[in-house]
């Protein structure tokens, strides 16, 4: 969920009128079902290959289309955000509520991916498909532990984001074999960008032959001790064994 999105449409909105009365123009709930719509609008801007002919163009064009389809007329929108901004307890009840609804579907459709989700026969993975930083934890770093004895080659692998916020310290994807007589191998990757784009990132490790294996463990979002907060998305995670 992307809370500026929101932010930035009201207080855009928000310049355009100035107004007075009780109530606003337009219904709390229907408010709150306009922005909704315009977030996903924003987010159906980017799926390359939508050629829907109702919705095709920019932005402006896009809230039109939200406009004609909610009842509800730019000027009364534009009226009612203004309201709202003049009522700071009742814009942050509004706001509360987008973001409600809308994290709400946000996890839906992620558990929805994560169960349709196609497993290859070599994913060893064992844990959800992906996080959101803080979200799900505000330095978590994702710890996975696989216990095998499998000799032979392991990879994980994900899609990243790391905006421009995150304040992950030597932010790093990171591998480790174990083995029985308390040695290991670790392997991490760094040189991960925080550009706000998708990046997907893997470390891999070849476990030793010599020595009896007793796990494969390693931290997704690995980190420094100094670290204190992170704003990270990750998703389809992998954890692929090769066997030599």
């Amino acid at each position: 969920m992307n809370q500026t999105t929101i932010k930035t449409i009201a207080a855009a909105f928000a310049l355009a009128l100035s107004s007075c009365g009780n109530e606003p123009p337009i219904s709390e709930s229907k408010a709150v079902e306009v922005i909704i719509k315009m977030h996903e609008a924003d987010a159906i801007m980017f799926v390359t290959g939508y050629n829907d002919a109702n919705l095709r163009g920019d932005s402006a064009s896009y809230y039109n289309y939200i406009f004609k389809e909610t009842g509800v007329t730019k000027a009364e929108f534009l009226e009612t955000i203004d309201w709202y901004t003049q009522h700071p307890e009742r814009y942050k009840t509004l706001y509360d509520k987008v973001v409600k609804v809308v994290n709400a579907d946000d996890e839906r459709q992620r558990e929805r991916d994560d169960i349709n989700r196609v497993k290859a026969d070599n994913d060893i993975w064992n844990l959800r498909s992906y996080y959101n930083l803080p979200s799900d934890g505000i330095t978590n770093p994702i710890a996975f532990e696989i216990p095998t004895d499998q000799h032979g080659i392991y990879t994980v692998s994900a899609d990243f984001i790391y905006y421009a916020d995150d304040g992950t310290v030597d932010p790093r994807l990171s591998i480790i074999a174990d083995y029985e007589d308390g040695t290991n191998d670790y392997n991490p990757t760094r040189g991960i960008v925080k550009d706000g784009k998708k990046h997907r990132y893997s470390a891999m490790i070849k476990t030793n032959p010599a020595k009896e294996l007793k796990q494969i463990r390693g931290w997704i979002c690995d980190q420094a001790d100094a670290t204190k907060s992170k704003h990270v998305d990750v998703s389809d995670i992998k954890l692929l064994y090769t066997k030599e």
